[in-house]
Parts: C-alpha cells; structure tokens; sequence
C-alpha cells in the first residue's frame, strides 16, 4: 500500500473496466457483471457474476478482475466472490452498449 491511500469504488469500477469478456469484447462493468463492491481499510472484496454459470472463461475473468484490482494504489488485498443469484441477464447491461449493439433499451 502506498501511504495511508485508501482506494475508492469509483477506482475499483474504473480498473474492473479493463477486464473484457473475451467471448461478447464488452468488459465486465458495462455488461453489468458486478454486483458489489466493498472496501475495508484497502481490502476490496468485488461481488460478481458470470454470463452463465457453464462460462469456461469464468476462470480467466475473474483472474483479471483480481489483477486489475490489485493495481489500484491503496489496495491490500482482494476477494472475488461468484455468484448467480440474481442470474445475470441481458437486462444489466449498460443501456449505452445495448444501443450501440443494437439490443435496444
């Protein structure tokens, strides 16, 4: 940790917007994957979903989501937790991505 920075959700979203989901080339805070973000003295435990559960990328994305928030100064450590409840669904994606894919709002 540098100094005494304590990292802010607005960072973590921004880092996490650096991991892509290989298979739809949209990263995982537009495609509404994160549920949950909760800092504590630079602990950062990121509460997220996979597309489907079956995903056989599941593992490499939630390794670059580790990575990406372990890069953000401030970060001591980082817990990703998976989960389907609430099932994502096609509904959490950021309405600007579902224009410009033609998926209408």
């Amino acid at each position: 940790m540098k100094g005494d920075k304590v990292p802010t959700e607005s960072e973590i979203r921004e880092a996490l917007k650096s991991v892509i989901d290989p298979e739809l080339g949209i990263n995982i805070v537009d495609l509404g994957l994160i549920y949950d973000i909760v800092i504590n003295k630079g602990a950062v435990k990121v509460k997220m979903t996979l597309t489907t559960p079956m995903c056989p990328l599941g593992p490499l994305i939630v390794e670059n989501a580790r990575k990406a928030v372990e890069g953000v100064p401030g970060v001591k450590d980082v817990d990703i937790e998976i989960t389907f409840d609430p099932p994502w669904t096609m509904d959490r994606i950021n309405p600007e991505i579902k224009e410009r894919l033609g998926l209408g709002i």
